[in-house]
């Protein structure tokens, strides 16, 4: 005798919308708690939401030339580029990848920079350079931990992704790479440290003549705008001509006090059994690493309810991260008949997560589409508070009127603002519901791509501007 589940498919589904609704009352009770907490930051060291001063001053407006380079190290490989500027918010780029071995990543902090150094040198020997400089400037993207207190200095603070250089925290890791360019007599200066949030931000302002605020939406989360320098309490700067500079904002650590973000059931397992529970739930609801896996968890919850696949699942379906954030695109993509064959949605579920083919009814199909819905939602209309509370913090929500109103320029660059269904729509709506049409409607997002190459050379361009007009900020 079959078993019988203890609620109906609607009421379990009723239940998990009402969990993951966020109604007005709460997208402002958001937004008002990230006021609370940009001002916190930029007031306060160590807090959850960072708010890290980049001490990058301005932002290029397209019309600037010369070439530059960009060192990229976040992981497996190493990335050099040479990036020349057109003057006409375009450019072009030579780039080439070198693989970091798991001795350098474990040994000596001068072994993993040297061989950075030398990659720097074995890219100019085989593609040459546009520059005719005596001494080619390059920015420098370190995806790592780091305390920055100049444009062109941040000490280590701590390894992550599998590094591991025993002596490398809390040194500066600009003067350990120029030490090594330096030995091997390389006629580079790295002039600027460029964290790739604030890189998109500048590769943004570039290509459209200027921008305010930049977001990440993809493996992760992040945000980076123009702050007025006055509101930077934590960095203790006599007033001076430097009028404003740009934070990295670290939002990932949005509320991890939980005192105003509504965690589901859903959410507090997936953040149980995380590599690093309590830590950055804002981003565990909202990016590409955890939206898939948040998914799985409310669909294995359906099934165990009896209302899915009559109660069957699968090794795949239950293994932590099995269904991913891509089966989530493919299926807010998919315009078949739940009943068809050709279904993206029927084709994840019985040919990628092995659920039993003929335990996959239309129904079935319809409420998996729906769950991803209800999950992809919620992380579009969070994102939107995100935009929404920097636009207030700018006093950006209005025009100023000086002037034609141009909007704000927002460059947006990462897997899930770029290729998930629906999602600037629905962060849209958030924003609408949040600020009203007119303000939604001065919102201009534009991608702003490869923030860790073609923004890091664009560092080491704003860090040349700066040094020029004596704009040297410690």
């Amino acid at each position: 005798m079959p078993a019988v589940p203890l609620v109906t498919r609607e009421d379990a589904l009723r239940k998990i919308e009402e969990q993951f609704q966020l109604d007005l009352p709460m997208l402002k009770s958001l937004s008002q708690r990230f006021q609370e907490l940009y001002d916190y930051g930029l007031a306060n060291h160590g807090a959850d939401m960072q708010m890290i001063p980049s001490f990058v001053t301005g932002v290029p407006n397209g019309s600037e030339k010369g070439t530059y380079l960009a060192l990229d190290l976040g992981g497996t490989n190493l990335r050099v580029c040479e990036v020349t500027l057109d003057g006409k918010g375009g450019f072009t780029m030579k780039q080439e990848k070198y693989k970091v071995s798991d001795a350098l990543k474990q040994g000596p902090a001068r072994n993993l920079f040297d061989y950075m150094a030398q990659s720097v040198d074995t890219f100019l020997t085989d593609f040459g350079t546009a520059s005719t400089d005596d001494e080619l400037l390059l920015g420098f993207t370190f995806s790592f931990p780091v305390e920055q207190t100049a444009l062109a200095r941040g000490h280590l603070i701590h390894w992550t992704k599998g590094f591991n250089c025993p002596d490398a925290p809390g040194k500066d890791v600009v003067g350990l790479l120029q030490e090594s360019l330096d030995r091997k007599h390389i006629k580079v200066r790295c002039n600027a440290l460029v964290n790739d949030t604030v890189g998109a931000l500048l590769a943004h302002a570039y290509h459209s003549n200027g921008a305010l605020i930049s977001a990440i939406f993809g493996t992760g989360t992040n945000g980076a705008y123009i702050e007025d320098i006055s509101k930077i309490k934590k960095l203790k700067m006599a007033e001076g001509s430097i009028k404003h500079m740009v934070v990295n904002t670290e939002w990932g650590g949005f509320d991890d006090d939980r005192k105003a973000l509504p965690v589901t059931v859903f959410d507090n397992r997936l953040d149980r059994e995380s590599i690093r529970p309590r830590n950055h739930v804002f981003e565990k609801m909202i990016s590409g690493m955890y939206l898939g896996e948040l998914t799985r968890h409310v669909l294995v919850h359906l099934i165990d309810s009896l209302v899915l696949f009559d109660g069957f699942s699968s090794v795949v379906m239950n293994t932590q991260n099995g269904f991913d954030t891509a089966y989530m695109s493919a299926i807010e993509a998919d315009k078949e008949e739940a009943s068809s064959p050709q279904s993206a949605t029927r084709k994840v579920l019985v040919e990628t997560m092995q659920i039993p083919a003929d335990k996959v009814s239309a129904e079935d199909v319809d409420t998996v589409r729906r769950v991803c819905k209800i999950v992809g939602t919620r992380a579009a209309r969070l994102s939107s508070v995100a935009i929404a509370a920097t636009l207030v913090q700018t006093n950006n929500v209005q025009s100023r009127g000086d002037g034609p109103d141009e909007g704000v320029k927002v460059g947006m660059d990462g897997s899930v603002i770029e290729f998930y269904p629906h999602f600037e729509e629905r962060m849209r709506e958030g924003l609408r519901d949040l600020l009203g049409e007119d303000a939604e409607r001065r919102v201009k997002i534009g991608l702003a791509k490869d923030g860790s190459g073609v923004g890091a050379a664009l560092g080491a361009l704003q860090a040349a501007k700066q040094e020029a007009s004596g704009h040297r900020v410690e």
